[in-house]
């Protein structure tokens, strides 16, 4: 029975690490996109905005990358949550750190279904300047929503490795 529980303190703490480390990279893309490139293509207008996204947000890389970080981000979030649950030496401030990762998640993949919805859509908008901006304008309020959730993502991750690596079992 020993050896279970200590199984299972290796494995939360082994979710916990790799959930915030492919949430970290979700945060750090999603600051960018609000602080750095949003500002410059509002600036840049919908047209240019359009041609770079059919190539980048639009590629092929793109659409497999950004789903399976989101994805696999909420998988090892909601495996950390199940584990800790289910550990009987867990530490005992972990839990809601934990839980705040695993919200900041589920909200981060909600807002970008609303945020891809306006990028997906650029392809058929074709050179419709109006069009463009709307869905310009939708993607950056969406996107900066989506931000939100992925930095608190990070941040609860970053909390309950603190309390997995160093806090005290019950």
């Amino acid at each position: 029975m020993t050896s279970t529980i200590r199984h299972g303190a290796r494995l939360t703490a082994a979710l916990v690490l790799a959930a915030t480390a492919v949430n970290s990279y979700l945060a750090v893309v999603g600051l960018d996109r609000v602080l750095v490139a949003m500002p410059a293509w509002q600036k840049a207008g919908p047209l240019t905005w359009a041609e770079f996204s059919r190539y980048a947000d639009n590629g092929p890389v793109a659409l497999v990358l950004y789903p399976a970080l989101a994805f696999g981000g909420l998988l090892l979030t909601t495996a950390s949550a199940v584990s800790h649950h289910r550990d009987k030496l867990h530490p005992r401030g972990a839990g809601l750190p934990i839980y705040l990762a695993l919200l900041g998640t589920i909200g981060g993949l909600l807002a970008t279904i609303k945020a891809a919805a306006n990028m997906l859509a650029v392809p058929d908008l074709g050179r419709d300047a109006a069009g463009l901006q709307m869905a310009l304008d939708n993607f950056h309020f969406w996107g900066n929503i989506r931000a939100g959730f992925q930095v608190l993502a990070f941040a609860a991750g970053l909390w309950a490795m603190t309390e997995v690596f160093g806090g005290r079992t019950r």
